[in-house]
């Protein structure tokens, strides 16, 4: 029987807008796309030390991790902002996307909504480095002190978490302006000064 914990956190993300639309099983490999003569992994499987792994294989740019699951709509239309961002600054800056479907609930394998992420990814592409976790998304929650998702961490150049957005709306009213800041760049949007 699920905790009174773990309810609370469903019932909260149901209510933020965030649904469901059924689970399927359909385990696949580590998808990859070939651009060039490079073959770029489109998403891997990892948990919150990857990410960790990321921010430090990016020191001296700032980082921006935004999580996000196919369940919560207002998380899938914030990504493509993230992607923007990355294209728009990706001398300076590091993205990374922190799929968090995976609950833990019974037959469900963090392989399990793959046939859902994967399509939404190819949509979007690779410029940005995509994990699906392999935790749950629960212990997500708890570990970085977060009630709801779209959720935005940025780092500093240092790799020191320096802002934790939740908003439905982050990229427009409060990520775009901050990184604009951290970079000392006047334009306070994911759009590049340079058109």
């Amino acid at each position: 029987m699920p905790s009174p914990i773990s309810l609370l956190i469903l019932l909260s993300v149901l209510m933020l807008g965030c649904t469901q639309d059924g689970m399927k099983v359909a385990p696949e490999q580590l998808k990859e796309e070939t651009t060039g003569n490079d073959t770029i992994p489109l998403y891997r499987l990892g948990d919150w030390g990857t990410i960790e792994q990321f921010v430090k294989a990016n020191e001296g740019k700032v980082v921006v991790i935004d999580i996000w699951s196919t369940y919560c709509a207002p998380c899938m239309k914030e990504f493509p902002r993230l992607v923007a961002l990355q294209k728009n600054h990706g001398d300076k800056i590091a993205c990374a996307s922190f799929n968090i479907n995976y609950a833990g609930l019974p037959d469900q394998t963090p392989e399990t909504d793959i046939e859902f992420i994967e399509p939404f990814l190819e949509k979007h592409g690779n410029s940005v480095d995509h994990i699906i976790s392999t935790i749950t998304d629960e212990k997500i929650y708890a570990m970085l002190d977060i009630y709801a998702i779209p959720a935005v961490l940025i780092y500093n150049s240092q790799g020191i978490l320096t802002d934790k957005i939740l908003d439905e709306n982050a990229y427009e009213s409060t990520v775009y302006p901050r990184i604009s800041e951290m970079l000392g760049n006047p334009t306070p949007s994911g759009e590049s000064d340079d058109t």
